[in-house]
């Protein structure tokens, strides 16, 4: 029994010793903080940054007073900026607002140059709405090559209106360099479909062209062997110097014979504008031959279509009987009537001084005669 008592105490012992050395289990490592996630930009923020998009969401978000206070002229503010960095949108919804008033004053011009500015940026319908505008006159800003190769895309399907613009355009160099040649070549092809406006524009601008001097010789009997006949000098004074003693110089107008054709045929399909340049020109006898009947005759014409400066001429015509048969104090009084009524403040300075000079039975017949032709 000793024996055995002694045995299992050796081996609880041994196994104490054993548990002694066995090196401890390490304990858990602590648990790391995550650093937090670094905090989103604001929309705000990222509209200052310059993120295009940002700002236009922040130009809706002030137009709609969605997370902010409603403020339409910090929208407004904010889709310029973003319009400005290619946001498509933000230039049509400006443009919406300027054309409706939508808490921005209504400006017809302003609406056009954002339509433009969206047309730019590739919306076909803006490029239209554009295009409306400006053929409305509600802008005379064409948006240079760009606008013209829109408004050129319009005329070639034969849009009178579209043409006569793109004439204009380049006859007067507004937005484009001026080119004579292309704007006679649109305002010709308006003419040949029988446009009066066409026809007048393209008379006006032939009549408009410099003279040039030819020499002729003095003594008229040997211009038939005048070989040198068709040579034309810019000014008088290089055909002078050419022209030794036996020539001399001889205005001539390159445009004169198209101008009147054309301007014949627009003011007889009623163009006032054209009876009136023509009746001017007549009067004149520098751009076309001195012709006082013919000057009369257009002047009248346009007089009868309410043309005030026409109505002007005719009364100092009449006035010195100039044209008429003799002096003739009733038809000038008339006229300038006519014309102070359309606001010519020469013509109602004109008609008061003349009246002063009439005696009470022409001045009855003149008032008279201004109350039949009103239908009163």
């Amino acid at each position: 029994m000793r024996i055995a008592a002694a045995a299992a105490l050796l081996a609880a012992l041994t196994a104490s010793s054993a548990l002694a050395q066995t090196p401890p289990r390490p304990s858990k490592a602590p648990k790391q903080a995550v650093p937090a996630a670094p905090a989103k930009p604001s929309l705000s923020q990222l509209a200052a940054l310059g993120d295009s998009a940002a700002q236009y969401l922040l130009g809706q978000a002030y137009r709609d007073g969605k997370g902010v206070k409603k403020n339409l002229a910090e929208a407004a503010s904010w889709f310029a900026i973003a319009a400005g960095n290619g946001e498509k949108g933000a230039a049509m919804d400006l443009a919406r607002a300027y054309e409706q008033g939508a808490g921005l004053k209504r400006d017809l011009h302003q609406a056009a140059q954002w339509w433009f500015r969206a047309g730019v940026l590739g919306d076909e319908a803006a490029k239209t709405r554009f295009l409306d505008l400006f053929l409305a006159g509600e802008t005379d800003q064409i948006g240079g090559p760009t606008g013209a190769a829109w408004l050129e895309a319009v005329a070639v399907t034969g849009n009178v209106d579209a043409i006569l613009a793109l004439g204009e355009a380049y006859e007067k160099g507004e937005g484009l360099p001026a080119d004579l040649a292309k704007a006679r070549r649109w305002y010709l092809e308006a003419a040949y479909g029988n446009d009066a406006e066409a026809k007048f524009r393209l008379g006006r601008m032939l009549l408009s062209e410099p003279g040039a001097w030819r020499l002729v010789y003095k003594d008229r009997s040997r211009e038939v062997d005048n070989k040198d006949r068709d040579k034309l000098y810019p000014t008088r004074a290089a055909a002078l110097q050419a022209g030794g003693d036996e020539r001399e110089p001889d205005v001539i107008r390159p445009g004169m014979v198209e101008a009147e054709q054309w301007l014949l045929e627009a003011a007889r399909q009623g163009h006032a504008e054209a009876q009136y340049s023509l009746g001017m020109a007549y009067l004149g006898g520098m751009d076309l031959p001195f012709s006082l009947t013919n000057s009369v005759g257009w002047l009248s014409a346009a007089a009868w279509n309410g043309h005030a400066p026409a109505l002007m001429v005719l009364a100092d015509l009449a006035a010195k009987g100039q044209g008429f048969a003799g002096k003739d104090p009733v038809r000038a009084w008339v006229n300038y009537d006519f014309a102070a009524a359309q606001g010519a403040k020469p013509a109602e300075e004109a008609r008061d001084r003349l009246a002063k000079s009439m005696n009470q039975r022409q001045l009855g017949r003149a008032r008279q005669v201004a109350q039949d032709l009103r239908g009163n």
